[in-house]
């Protein structure tokens, strides 16, 4: 178990977590000494052995779908905990067996407490209803220090490829040959088989067979866009490349990280001038 925190805030540390709640209801003493009792009793029964309700959790699915701040939401009746894999800030109170919490987000998942491995400690975020009760902008936030445990399902469909650190793209092939796209899916399309493989090389892309017919999964590096200064650019010594830039054709610089995956477009920065009129 770990030491719980005690008093941990006051009026004014508790604020800036609150503005909103401020302006329309007041924060009070009385909100304080609600969430001083509540992140006392979370972290009062936090445990780095055994995973509790209001723990976080890094999840990876057999998909490759990465999760840093899941949430265990409940226990199940086969000795389980559902997890919320993109909760919302959950509502906690106390109740009769312990810390409560409600969440929405999605989606869930079930991972029996045996397959989850501690791996550290995080400040978790929660909230409750200030001393107006149930009413419109009516939470208090705050945060409280609970253990974070990961899970990884087994069977990965594609090996290491997770979201964490990879873009995935679902993409259906077009075999009709009227059709304007050759490829297209999650926003991103290719009009031809040169296209999407120009692509593929300059994003390091690994395809997979996708769970449909005529679907592919493509995982590859991110893209990040940097605008420089022209005389920056111009010092850049990385290859020129040329591609649509809000519909009209450009020159780009081009660079990879292949630790970290991702693909850094360098644009050039063009200021819009101004012309004073002249009085």
């Amino acid at each position: 178990m770990m030491e719980a925190t005690k008093n941990k805030y006051t009026l004014e540390t508790l604020l800036p977590l609150n503005r909103s709640y401020d302006m329309d209801h007041t924060l009070t003493p009385g909100d304080v000494e609600m969430v001083n009792r509540l992140v006392e009793a979370i972290e009062s029964s936090r445990s780095s052995h055994v995973p509790k309700i209001g723990d976080r959790m890094r999840h990876v699915d057999r998909h490759g779908g990465f999760n840093n701040y899941a949430l265990l939401e409940r226990k199940k009746d086969d000795g389980g905990m559902s997890v919320c894999l993109q909760p919302y800030v959950p509502f906690v109170w106390i109740g009769d067996s312990g810390i409560c919490v409600n969440v929405s987000g999605g989606p869930f998942a079930a991972v029996s407490p045996d397959d989850m491995e501690f791996i550290g400690w995080c400040e978790g975020s929660f909230k409750a209803w200030g001393h107006r009760g149930a009413c419109a902008n009516g939470t208090v936030g705050f945060t409280a220090r609970v253990p974070k445990w990961a899970h990884k399902e087994p069977n990965p469909l594609y090996g290491d490829f997770t979201t964490e650190t990879w873009r995935r793209f679902y993409l259906y092939k077009d075999k009709d040959q009227e059709s304007r796209y050759l490829y297209h899916g999650d926003g991103i399309a290719f009009r031809d088989e040169d296209e999407f493989q120009r692509f593929t090389g300059l994003y390091e892309a690994t395809v997979f067979p996708g769970n449909r017919e005529n679907q592919l999964v493509m995982w590859c590096f991110r893209e990040k866009m940097e605008f420089v200064k022209e005389d920056v650019w111009n010092s850049l010594e990385l290859p020129v490349h040329e591609r649509i830039c809000n519909c009209s054709l450009e020159k780009v610089k081009i660079s990879k990280d292949m630790e970290r995956h991702i693909v850094t477009i360098y644009r050039i920065d063009l200021q819009p001038t101004y012309n004073p009129i002249k009085s």
